[in-house]
């Protein structure tokens, strides 16, 4: 799978990924203390993706492109600020999605088993 990296943490060498294919975030933290390069906000990466109880793991990560899209998190949280602004002018409505739509939501992106 490839993601954007939309924030880090150097020294715990974690970041949290938005995926390709627009389902949850992926969470990465080096497990193994592996050499492994500097992550950065902006950053494309290739990576492997499992399951943990509910929580999308990635695995296996190699950055493709860094700094391909630096800003990529400063504008999505100006986006919502944004519309949040917007929406507090207008009626609000919460409209509930049917569980089968939520279940087809949770298997979009091909997971692999990984034995250890």
């Amino acid at each position: 799978m490839i993601g954007v990296i939309l924030w880090s943490d150097a020294p715990l060498t974690k970041a949290v990924i938005w995926c390709d294919d627009q389902g949850d975030l992926a969470f990465y933290t080096n497990k193994h203390g592996a050499e492994c390069a500097e992550l950065n906000p902006g950053d494309w990466v290739e990576f492997d993706v499992t399951l943990s109880g509910n929580v999308r793991v990635a695995e296996n990560l190699a950055i493709v492109l860094e700094q391909g899209s630096p800003d990529l998190a400063d504008r999505l949280s100006a986006t919502a600020e944004c519309k949040a602004a917007d929406a507090g002018s207008q009626e609000q409505k919460v409209i509930p999605f049917p569980l089968q739509a939520a279940e087809k939501r949770r298997v979009a992106a091909p997971l692999q088993t990984v034995q250890r």
